[in-house]
């Protein structure tokens, strides 16, 4: 099976070029650029919280930003600082981040599913938000309305992200400008501009990648921290949840960490003396059922084949969980293309199938340099589901995940609707203008991997595409999902004092991408967290 992310196979070409380069990616120059960021393990364990967010990613912090402001948290972070890497940072760089995941595990750990899908993991303050393409876009009405949130304080919380995260497109580049007229050509219509609703049609849509192409990620929302009430402490990974039994109910009472600097394990406790203390996780679509399971929650006879102690018998514990199949062409072009990383979207068939693309320029054979253009698509709201198992009782490993792409024939039929629209796409003019001439006569769009199917009417020829170019948009998500795992208000059944807040409550994907909404929640469950103080 082809492994297909944004070319991967190019970006294994890239990685074998600079591998020299990337391996000394130095995280001597990493910046603390607030007070309250910290790696000292041992001050950071030596009192009691409020709240402890475990994992500063994309939800944590916003999430721990907003608690702060009445309550002590502390925020516990597996990775470093993104501010002073140029490689999150700088939007050129962010190929490179998904090149060979040992050069740079301290930003993304490289996993492949059972499915056989490369995939990753940020290990990095902000999260995904630190090594993703930066798109920015709101969650549909409708799936707001589906997860039964508080429409007016969604808005007002997307708004509080806005103001300081995302960037309005003032130009598009080349490539995206081209894919915008192909898409409309295509017939994705209507074209709805620039907006950062979620509209069928085509659109041009926010960033979280400014004018001068920095990155903003969800650590920059810590800006509108409490820096008296705040800590954050990085290199500390997470290893199970501390628990009491108070008139014989189960408690979270703290979190067990191992520091990533000296290897020492570290106990921290929440505050007793606080009716509302929580432990709160917000590791992501691995990181949170993972940690409840190395806790002794989750299935039993999973738990009991590792020998881990059962504190609580929850089944669907790391069931469910789903990741959106995608597919891919990419051509290469005649004229020069330079980096370009997500502003356009075409969204379409009642929200079911998403088309975005970019472009960049890319070494080959060490010395020539090809321009690459992108056109991804993903099936949205797929109906298969896998599971997340443990391999171990390692907290820094990760578990093993299956996703079951196309175990529902829903998600390929999906899937090969997407086929044919790029198909169209690449017959446009638009499209067309990045031809070559072959033999001074006939022009040919130039494939850079797995050509597109030539007849969109051959079904075996279309689920083929589908099969063989399989890959992801990294919008995981699932495995602790309300009324399964959590209830409505996201707290653990069956256990006082614990929470889960970011990805793994889902189950579909919000929106075009993700983040928005992910950071958004942050903010949202921090509101209303403390209005039921």
């Amino acid at each position: 099976m082809e492994i297909v992310f944004f070319l991967i196979s190019c970006l294994l070409i890239f990685t074998n070029h600079h591998h020299q380069f990337c391996s000394e990616a130095a995280t001597s120059n990493l910046e603390y650029p607030y007070p309250f960021m910290t790696a000292d393990a041992q001050k950071a364990a030596s009192r009691s919280y409020d709240y402890i967010v475990v994992g500063g990613g994309t939800a944590g912090c916003p999430l721990a930003a907003t608690l702060s402001q009445h309550s002590s948290v502390l925020v516990l972070e597996r990775g470093d600082s993104p501010y002073g890497n140029p490689d999150v940072e700088d939007y050129k760089n962010f190929f490179k981040l998904f090149g060979d995941p040992k050069d740079y595990p301290y930003v993304a750990q490289g996993f492949v599913s059972d499915d056989g899908v490369q995939l990753a993991r940020a290990r990095v303050l902000g999260g995904g938000t630190a090594i993703n393409f930066g798109f920015y876009s709101r969650a549909s009405s409708e799936y707001i309305q589906n997860m039964k949130w508080d429409e007016k304080l969604v808005n007002e919380s997307y708004e509080w992200v806005e103001k300081l995260n995302v960037f309005k497109q003032e130009k598009l580049f080349p490539w995206n400008s081209a894919l915008k007229d192909g898409l409309l050509e295509a017939g994705v219509l209507p074209y709805n501009g620039y907006t950062l609703d979620h509209l069928e049609g085509t659109k041009i849509s926010g960033s979280i990648f400014d004018k001068n192409g920095k990155r903003h990620t969800a650590a920059d929302l810590l800006q509108f921290a409490n820096p008296e009430n705040i800590v954050v402490l990085l290199n500390a990974t997470a290893s199970r949840i501390l628990f009491n039994l108070e008139s014989g109910k189960l408690k979270a009472s703290g979190v067990e960490f191992t520091s990533n600097n000296d290897g020492l394990p570290y106990q921290v406790p929440l505050n007793q003396l606080s009716t509302n203390s929580e432990v709160i996780l917000s590791a992501g679509f691995i990181g949170s059922p993972q940690l409840l399971l190395l806790s002794g929650i989750g299935p039993i006879e999973e738990l009991k084949k590792l020998n881990i102690s059962v504190i609580l018998d929850l089944p669907l514990v790391g069931k469910k969980v789903q990741d959106n199949p995608s597919v891919s062409f990419t051509i290469e072009s005649p004229k020069p293309l330079e980096f370009a990383y997500g502003q356009v979207v075409s969204i379409l068939d009642h929200s079911q199938v998403y088309i975005e693309g970019g472009s960049f320029p890319q070494q080959n054979n060490g010395t020539n340099i090809v321009y690459i253009g992108l056109v991804q698509s993903k099936v949205a709201f797929p109906l298969s589901r896998g599971e997340l198992l443990l391999k171990n009782v390692d907290h820094q490993d990760t578990p093993y995940v299956c996703y079951n792409y196309y175990s529902h024939p829903f998600d390929l039929q999906k899937c090969m609707l997407s086929v044919k629209v790029m198909i169209n796409l690449s017959m446009t003019s638009s499209i067309q203008e990045f031809a070559f001439t072959n033999n001074g006569q006939s022009k040919a769009l130039r494939f850079f991997g797995t050509a597109l199917p030539k007849n969109q009417s051959n079904n075996d020829a279309l689920a083929k595409f589908c099969n063989d170019t399989i890959g992801t948009f990294y919008h995981n998500h699932g495995g602790c999902q309300v009324g399964l795992v959590i209830d409505k208000r996201y707290r653990v059944i069956g256990v006082d004092n614990l929470r889960i807040v970011d990805n793994s409550i889902y189950k579909d994907a919000p929106g075009t991408n993700p983040q928005a909404t992910t950071m958004m929640l942050g903010r949202y469950m921090g509101i209303q967290i403390l209005q039921s103080i």
